[in-house]
């Protein structure tokens, strides 16, 4: 059975297309500010990113260290 064009661009039209969105990946990490652990959450899985976060956050702090990363979504 041969198709017209008219036919072949309706059935395209009439699809439904879905887009994939990804999920949006939530890090969680556990600080050490000055002797205290905190948690710092970040869309960016890396490590020194959340140390920049923590030195704004506590521009007073003599040690950060990032002890730890658990992952959420």
């Amino acid at each position: 059975m041969k198709k017209t064009i008219i036919e072949l661009l309706l059935e395209w039209w009439a699809r439904t297309s879905t887009t994939r969105m990804p999920i949006p990946t939530i890090y969680t990490y556990d600080v050490e500010v000055d002797g205290r652990i905190i948690q710092i959450e970040s869309m960016s899985k890396s490590r020194m990113y959340v140390h920049y976060k923590a030195r704004r956050k506590y521009p007073k702090a003599k040690y950060i260290r990032v002890v730890k990363q658990t992952r959420q979504y």
